[in-house]
C-alpha cells in the first residue's frame, strides 16, 4: 500500500476486479457493480439537493458533478482510484491574465476491499471520500475499452508521472472583466485540468480513445444556468465570488451582470479520427456518453 500511496506506483497494481459498492437513491436494494481497470465512477446529488455554493460542485451542471478512475489492486487486495481535485477549504484568486486558480492537484486514493469501501485505519492513506447521494459507475464500451488496455502500461506510466509531479487543478474559465464576458478554456494537458478533463484527455493522448458528446458548449452552459430549474439554483458562496462578496446565482450575473459565456477555440485532439472539439467536458455528460456502456449489477440477494 505504501507504494501506491507515497512512492505513486501505481504500475504495481494488479488487473483485478473490484466490487465496488454503487449508491444511489434510485435503487431499493444494494447493488454492487464488479469493476474493472479504467471503469469510470460518477457521484453527486439528487436535483432535490440545493448546490452548497462552493467552487466545485456548485459550478457543474447535472446531478453527477464529479468523477475519478479504478485503476486496480494491490497485493493486500485494496482498490485504488484517481481523481483530479481542489485542495480542502482552497483560495480562489483570479490572476492577472483572467485565469482562475485553485489550489488542487492529481490524487490517488484507496477505494476500499470488494463488497465496501472501508481502508485501514492509518491517518497517512487517503481514502476516497463520497461527494454525494449517487455514486455509480461506467465502463468504456468494448472497442474502446480494448483500445485502452492495449495501451495500459502507457496510462499507468503517465498517471504516475502526473501523481509524482503534483499534475495541477484547472477550473477551466477565464473572466475578462472589462468585455463582460467568462472565456471557456480547453487547452488539454497544457497548464492542468478538471476531473472530467484530465481522465478524458488521459485516455486521448495515451490511447487514442474519445468518448463521444461529452462537451458542453457556452450556448449550452448558458441554457443550463439560465432556463434549468438545477441550473437557475447555482450560486458562488460569497467567499468563492470573484465578482464582489455577496453570494452571487450565476442567472444573475449573466442576465443583470450582462456577462456572456464564450466558446473557446476548437483543439485539434490526439484522438483516432483527428477530431476538433469545443466546449468542456462535463462529468453529467461523460455519463451518458454513447461511448460508455452499463455495467451488470451483481445481486446480493
Amino acid at each position: 500500500m505504501d507504494d501506491v500511496l507515497h512512492d505513486y506506483r501505481v504500475d504495481l497494481l494488479k488487473d483485478a476486479i473490484y466490487y465496488y459498492p454503487a449508491n444511489t437513491p434510485f435503487h431499493e436494494k444494494d447493488v454492487i457493480q464488479p469493476l474493472k481497470p479504467f471503469d469510470l465512477i460518477f457521484e453527486g446529488n439528487n436535483p432535490g439537493i440545493a448546490p452548497n455554493g462552493d467552487i466545485g460542485g456548485a459550478l457543474i451542471p447535472g446531478i453527477y458533478t464529479h468523477m475519478l478512475m479504478y485503476l486496480g489492486k494491490d497485493s493486500d487486495g485494496y482498490a485504488y482510484g484517481i481523481e483530479m481535485n481542489a485542495h480542502k477549504n482552497p483560495d480562489l484568486v483570479v490572476k492577472v491574465d483572467g485565469t482562475v486558480h485553485v489550489d488542487g492537484q492529481l490524487y490517488v486514493y484507496c477505494l476500499g476491499r470488494d463488497f465496501d469501501r472501508e481502508c485501514p485505519p492509518d491517518e497517512s492513506i487517503q481514502n476516497v471520500v463520497s461527494h454525494g447521494e449517487h455514486s455509480w459507475a461506467k465502463r468504456l464500451a468494448s472497442p474502446l475499452h480494448q483500445q485502452v488496455l492495449k495501451h495500459r502500461v502507457e496510462l499507468l506510466n503517465t498517471v504516475k508521472k502526473d501523481l509524482q509531479n503534483a499534475f495541477p487543478f484547472q477550473i477551466p474559465l477565464k473572466i475578462t472583466y472589462w468585455e463582460h464576458v467568462i472565456d471557456l478554456i480547453n487547452d488539454g494537458r497544457i497548464h492542468g485540468a478538471d476531473c472530467a478533463e484530465y481522465l478524458a484527455t488521459l485516455f486521448e493522448t495515451t490511447a487514442g480513445v474519445c468518448m463521444d458528446n461529452i462537451y458542453m458548449d457556452a450556448s449550452g452552459l448558458t441554457d443550463y444556468f439560465m432556463h434549468d430549474p438545477l441550473g437557475q439554483q447555482v450560486y458562488l458562496a460569497g467567499k468563492y465570488n470573484p465578482f464582489g462578496d455577496q453570494d452571487l446565482y450565476i442567472a444573475d450575473l449573466l442576465s443583470q451582470g450582462k456577462y456572456t459565456i464564450r466558446d473557446n477555440f476548437p483543439r485539434q485532439t490526439a484522438c483516432s479520427d483527428r477530431r476538433q472539439v469545443v466546449g468542456i467536458p462535463v462529468p453529467q455528460k461523460v455519463f451518458y456518453s454513447p461511448s460508455l456502456v452499463t455495467i451488470p449489477e451483481k445481486d446480493l440477494h
